[in-house]
């Protein structure tokens, strides 16, 4: 008798309380999986939980110090008697787990990110960072910035770019608070430090005529928004949590986009999302970003006079580029997914 096949996902966060870039490309990750193969998402939660995703049998694992030891048992107990393959984002899972990974998505390094940051346990991830590369026997990558930023140094390696779920998002009938006098430029970002939202504030300081919209949560949200009322200002908000069908519309009736970052970007989901609608995009200089934006002249120096200076210069060039085409000939869901079902049969 045929093992039943089954893949399982190792994530961050609860996607019904709160979804960020890992659990959007898990979604998709499992949507180019055959039918006959059941689809797990195991992460670690307030409470142990479990329930449906999109087809996906979500297990949340209560955080407490014996989370790693209920993670193992659970792999051994649950999935013995299947033909599984784990497909991981999570550094932690990863490095405690007792069997191998078979699959290890980075999306940023985990000793750059803490280098960025001059984290005090940096060493420390530097050597869970390359023992997880030892213990997996596939690392995939979301871009070519990625790959150079780890602490991978092998050959059995895959780069494959991420796509955006918002293709299958429904469109909802709602006006979006937008002025309607204004250049309104929109992003979704997580408000945390390398997110860059000081530069939007100052954007909108000096940019009465503009409406800046930010979708995300973070531990800086309150931060943020007090700085905002303090300095008296009401052409940006940050909205905080926002559906996805509410974000598409956001997209939709934006004018611009704005992708800004610091440090740390593998990727740049918000950057995709954008052509997706057609929709330029202005995007800081650093990271993965260059190797995914339309063209250099969208690209801009983590300063407010460059940003003011690139939106002025290129905005009334948009009509020269076809954006949306950008999109379905290099990230379109279609084009991502068929790649991703050839790296699962690899293993299948």
């Amino acid at each position: 008798m045929k093992k039943e096949k089954c893949v399982i996902y190792f994530g961050f966060n609860n996607p019904l309380k709160f979804k960020r870039g890992v659990e959007n490309e898990i979604l998709f990750q499992a949507q180019s999986l055959k039918e006959n193969v059941e689809k797990y998402y195991i992460f670690f939660d307030d409470e142990s939980i479990k329930f449906d995703w999109h087809g996906i049998n979500c297990i949340g694992i209560k955080k407490n110090k014996f989370r790693f030891f209920y993670l193992n048992a659970l792999i051994r107990k649950k999935f013995n008697n299947k033909k599984y393959i784990i497909h991981s984002h999570n550094y932690l899972m990863s490095f405690f787990l007792f069997r191998k990974t078979d699959i290890f998505t980075v999306n940023d390094g985990l000793y750059y990110q803490a280098n960025e940051l001059n984290h005090k346990l940096k060493n420390l991830f530097r050597i869970i960072e390359k023992k997880v590369y030892k213990k997996s026997k596939l690392i995939h990558f979301i871009s070519k910035f990625s790959k150079e930023k780890s602490l991978y140094y092998g050959s059995n390696y895959k780069i494959i770019y991420i796509t955006t779920p918002f293709e299958k998002v429904k469109k909802v009938d709602e006006k979006m608070n937008w002025e309607d006098d204004k250049l309104k430029i929109f992003t979704v970002r997580s408000i945390e430090e390398r997110a860059n939202i000081e530069l939007l504030i100052e954007l909108a300081k000096r940019n009465p005529n503009y409406d800046i919209k930010v979708a995300g949560k973070g531990p800086l949200l309150k931060k943020y928004r007090e700085e905002i009322k303090q300095k008296h200002l009401k052409n940006i908000e940050l909205l905080g949590y926002v559906s996805d069908e509410k974000v598409r519309n956001f997209y939709e009736t934006a004018n611009l986009i704005t992708v800004l970052a610091k440090y740390g970007e593998g990727f740049g989901l918000p950057i995709i999302e954008g052509y997706l609608y057609d929709k330029p995009v202005f995007a800081s200089d650093i990271c993965a970003i260059p190797e995914i934006i339309i063209n250099k002249n969208f690209l801009v120096k983590n300063n407010v006079e460059d940003l003011e200076n690139k939106i002025k210069k290129y905005y009334g060039e948009i009509p020269t580029y076809n954006f949306k085409k950008y999109y379905e000939e290099n990230f379109s869901y279609d084009k991502i997914l068929e790649k991703y079902k050839k790296l699962y049969d690899k293993f299948f």
